[in-house]
């Protein structure tokens, strides 16, 4: 995969079913315990091996965008589109359908991940 930003609605997109138009980011949102309902358009975003959307007010992660790193035990309790995996800490909204909130939280899955660099590295 390239090196572009890989956003929510990229992988999304791969899920509707053809004819219909794509989504934004603007029409899908997350819901933060604190804020409620965000667009993800509004979140703070950054791109390193996964694609992190931040809520501004909590800084804290709402959604997680990785692609495959081996461990398959936190992937498989993401929500998988193809090869990349969505962790949300809370459910996610578009037109009309509901995902509910991750099972693994996403401060867990970005320890994980940081541990895994870091051994890299070694």
């Amino acid at each position: 995969m390239s090196t572009r930003l890989l956003r929510v609605c990229d992988v999304l997109n791969r899920t509707l079913p053809e004819g219909t138009p794509p989504l934004t980011d603007s029409e899908i949102f997350v819901v933060c315990d604190v804020c409620g309902d965000l667009a993800l358009s509004t979140l703070y975003l950054t791109l390193k091996r996964e694609t992190v959307y931040t809520c501004p007010t909590t800084l804290a992660p709402m959604v997680i965008l990785a692609l495959p790193n081996g461990d398959e035990a936190i992937r498989r309790r993401g929500y998988r589109v193809g090869d990349v995996a969505i962790w949300h800490s809370g459910e996610l909204k578009f037109r009309g359908t509901r995902i509910p909130r991750s099972a693994l939280a996403l401060r867990e899955i970005r320890t994980r991940a940081t541990k895994q660099r870091r051994k890299r590295r070694e």
